[in-house]
Order: C-alpha cells, then sequence, then structure tokens
C-alpha cells in the first residue's frame, strides 16, 4: 500500500463519531497480536498539561538511556508526528504497513455497523509500532478523559492526572468531581498515581485511586509530597524551575514557560522516577532542558514577539494571561481560531485584553464559523474585529 492511500483511509475515519470505550480498541489489538502485552507503558491524563508532560517524560528517560515511544495529540503538520521512537517519527513504511494489515478487519467492523474512530485506530498503530520497534517504555497521552479512553487499553507501570477543569462535559461528566473520576481511573496497579490536583479533584482522585503522590507549589501546597517552585523566565524560551522532594532539590531550566509548567515539570520527573528510580539528576537536568513542545507558548520571532499557543479550554487560555504577564509589550494583537463545540465565551473571556483581533477558521470539520466568533468578542465590547477565512 502507498504511503499517501494509507494516510487517507486514516484521515476518513473521522467521519466516525467517538463512542467512549476501549472494546473496540482492545478487539483490534487482539486482531493484531496484542503488541501492547510486550511494552511497559506510562499513561499521562489531565484537562491541560498533559501533552507537555508526556513530551518532558519522554526527554527524561531518553536521556537515562532508555528506548522511549510517545504518543501524543492532535498534530500540527503530519500525522506521523503523533508517534515518536526516540524522537523520530513513525516510519512512512511502518503506517503503510500497519495499515494494510488492519484495513481488512476496520472494514468488516464498519460494514457491521461498529466502525472504529481515527484516535482508537491511530493508538492501536501507536501501539502495535511501538512493539515492533522494540521500545524500553513507551509514553501516552491520553486522548480525553482516562478512563473510558483509547490509551487504557494498556495496563500502565506509572500514570498521571495533571489536573482537572470542566471540559468536554457531554462526554466526561457535568461536575469537576466527575471529570475526575473518569480520569483517577488510570491510576496504576502497583504505583502510586501522580498528581497535580488540588481542592475536590484531589479529594475525589484520592478515593478512587487510594495511592496518590501529590505535586504542589512549593508555597502554597507545602504538604505536597513533590513541591515547585517557578523563577519565572530566563529568556524568550526558557524558564527557571526548583523541583523538591525530600530526598532532593533540582534546580533546572525547561523550555516552557508559565507557572504550570513547573508543575508539569515536578510530574514528569515523578513519573520518570517511578519507571527508572535510579536516574541521576543530571539526565533529569538534560531531558527537562530539551523537552521542547511546539504550540505550548511557543516564541516564534522577537522583533515584534509573536507566540503561538494551543490553549483549548478557559483554563488553558487563563494560563495564556498569565504567561503574558511576564512579558513587556505595548499592544497585544489576537488572532484566533477555535473548534465549534467549545466555550467560546469563556475562553474569549479569560484572555487578557487585547488591541485588535482577527478571527480565523481552523481548516478542519471542527472549526468554528470566525464570524461567530467575531461575534464573542463584539459582544465582550472588546475592539473592532477582523473576521478572516480558513487557515491550515
Amino acid at each position: 500500500m502507498e504511503y499517501h492511500e494509507a494516510v487517507n483511509f486514516l484521515f476518513d475515519l473521522r467521519r466516525f463519531q467517538v463512542k467512549p470505550g476501549t472494546e473496540s480498541i482492545r478487539r483490534l489489538l487482539s486482531h493484531l497480536g496484542d503488541p501492547h502485552e510486550d511494552v511497559s507503558f506510562v499513561q499521562v491524563a489531565g484537562s491541560n498539561g498533559k501533552g507537555s508532560t508526556a513530551r518532558m517524560v519522554d526527554a527524561i528517560l531518553r536521556e537515562s538511556g532508555a528506548h522511549v515511544g510517545l504518543y501524543t495529540s492532535p498534530h500540527f503538520d503530519d500525522v506521523r508526528e503523533r508517534i515518536r521512537v526516540d524522537g523520530r517519527k513513525i516510519p512512512k513504511s511502518a503506517l503503510s504497513s500497519f495499515v494494510a494489515e488492519a484495513k481488512p478487519y476496520l472494514v468488516e467492523r464498519a460494514a457491521d455497523g461498529e466502525p472504529l474512530t481515527f484516535f482508537e485506530t491511530v493508538t492501536a498503530l501507536a501501539l502495535w509500532y511501538f512493539d515492533r520497534a522494540g521500545v524500553d517504555v513507551a509514553v501516552l497521552e491520553v486522548g480525553m478523559g482516562g478512563e473510558l479512553d483509547a490509551t487504557s487499553a494498556v495496563d500502565p507501570v506509572a500514570s498521571a492526572v495533571t489536573n482537572v477543569s470542566l471540559e468536554h462535559t457531554a462526554v466526561l461528566g457535568d461536575t469537576v468531581a466527575e471529570i475526575a473520576k473518569t480520569k483517577a481511573a488510570v491510576a496504576p496497579a502497583d504505583a502510586p498515581l501522580v498528581t497535580g490536583t488540588t481542592g475536590e479533584a484531589l479529594s475525589v482522585i484520592r478515593e478512587e485511586a487510594g495511592d496518590v503522590l501529590t505535586v504542589g507549589d512549593a508555597d502554597a501546597d507545602s504538604d505536597a509530597d513533590v513541591r515547585v517552585s517557578y523563577g519565572g523566565r530566563v529568556n524568550h524560551q526558557e524558564a527557571a524551575v526548583t523541583v523538591e522532594t525530600d530526598a532532593e532539590t533540582l534546580d533546572v531550566r525547561i523550555p516552557l514557560l508559565g507557572a504550570y509548567q513547573a508543575r508539569n515539570a515536578g510530574i514528569a520527573v515523578s513519573l520518570a522516577r517511578q519507571v527508572r528510580p535510579d536516574i541521576d539528576a543530571e539526565a533529569i537536568h538534560r531531558g527537562l532542558r530539551n523537552a521542547h513542545w511546539p504550540g505550548r507558548f511557543e516564541v516564534m520571532g522577537t522583533e515584534p514577539t509573536v507566540v503561538l499557543d494551543g490553549a483549548h479550554n478557559p483554563d488553558a487560555c487563563a494560563q495564556v494571561a498569565t504567561v503574558l504577564d511576564e512579558f513587556d509589550y505595548e499592544d497585544l494583537h489576537l488572532v484566533y481560531g477555535a473548534m465549534h463545540d467549545k466555550d467560546h465565551g469563556e475562553m474569549v473571556g479569560a484572555l487578557p485584553e487585547v488591541a485588535s483581533v482577527v478571527t480565523c477558521k481552523a481548516d478542519i470539520s471542527r472549526g468554528e464559523d470566525p464570524e461567530i466568533l467575531s461575534s464573542v468578542f463584539e459582544r465582550l465590547d472588546g475592539p473592532a474585529v477582523e473576521t478572516g477565512g480558513a487557515v491550515a
């Protein structure tokens, strides 16, 4: 099968509606010979920060000498970005081989009225490829929730819930407690669930998971098992972070800005130590400093300062506003696009005051109409809004 044929087949699966649960992917994995059974997995859930955390775990483990797989979503330019081994994207030949092997089964399931979704199939592709590549460990970013996510077809050796906020309420539940409960289901059988949650979410996670290792701010949550401090940005793309446990204190730099990334770094260090308890401090330093992650307050230019961020819910938009406070600027100009199933009013309301706005549409089926987004900004009595078109 040619690569373009394989990719087109995968993308065509996007027409199928998400059906929460792991039964479909488990059947596909069984058809493929259960490739996930011989791989150790780290599973990272959370409303925000799970991709950054997964990337940091990957970087630390690689610096320790491990052969590491990484599965994240979404991708920017190339679907192969989602699946990496030691930083390298899955080869086109491997993706094509998988689709050639899985396609007859997938077509049969669709004909029976039980189609697998794009995410389920690409998750199976990742697990299949990690087995073929012989990785020592693979880090999986949960797609949505936890308990019913396709990544939960595996039994992880270490897991985390970065944080919990209201998201995907039609699927996960209408309250923080309900969402925390489904995310807590990623807890590993033989290790504490690592979490940066607080308040009600933490209480629910403790009740559901039992054994929990907490990561919190050193000033506000001194009782946390792992305490982190954010020292602020040291240049346009790096921040100083301190990670402290009862056994050690690590002063590190990360290429990710924002106090929330300090908490993510603490979670990543904790997960990496659960997988490889003997990791030395130098490997942690190198791993964190090399954990570049596009689209997470990514500074694209400095004259003028241009930032790209993939904030996708109100809490993430609020974090963007907080990080912007670390920069000196005269005017803030915003280009804004979002998916149609997002809470536009809450997201826009969480952003800082801007001098101008251009709305646009992501060139995918879920992209919201720019005129609708413009209307949201206009209701808030903000600046004049220019309605743009579709962007890649």
